[in-house]
Parts: structure tokens; C-alpha cells; sequence
């Protein structure tokens, strides 16, 4: 399982959440990023199983966001290993 983040500022929050709903992804706020620093940015969150496909999922999801003219400040898909989320 792979997961996708798409970091943006704060203050695109409300756009980043309507191209999120568009796209079905989730979204959260972070304080302190452990690499970004101590300012709070606005996630985009997606899951897939398949790298080309979440890939490209991505890409898409920061070109609509940049037509918007929103600056995207980090790319990042993730190799899942291991995670207790879910599990009981």
C-alpha cells in the first residue's frame, strides 16, 4: 500500500479541501512538520495499492491545485509497511 501527501499552506485550506472532495481525498492540518518546520500546513491524503496509479493521481491532484494558483509546497508518496491504524 502506498500513501500520498500533498503539503499546501494554511491559508489555501479552503481550496485544497474542495479539489480534495472533488478527488475523494482526505485532508488534515499539522503543527510542527518534522520536516517543514514549525508552521501548521494543509495535507491532501490519498491511498492506493498501485505506484503508477498513485503517481499519477498525484501529479493531477497538484496541477488542479496550481491552476488555482495554489503553490504546493511538498510531494510525497510513501511505501507502507507496516501500520496498527484500523486494527483492533
Amino acid at each position: 500500500m502506498f500513501e500520498c501527501h500533498i503539503t499546501i499552506g494554511l491559508a489555501d485550506a479552503e481550496l485544497g479541501e474542495e479539489i480534495a472532495q472533488q478527488l475523494h481525498w482526505s485532508t488534515s492540518q499539522i503543527e510542527r512538520d518534522p520536516v517543514l518546520g514549525k508552521a501548521s500546513y494543509f495535507y491532501l491524503t490519498t491511498h492506493e495499492n498501485n505506484l503508477v496509479r498513485i503517481k499519477l493521481r498525484m501529479e493531477y491532484a497538484s496541477k488542479m491545485l496550481r491552476e488555482c494558483g495554489v503553490l504546493v509546497i511538498r510531494e510525497k508518496i510513501e511505501h507502507i509497511v507496516y501500520d496498527t491504524k484500523g486494527k483492533t
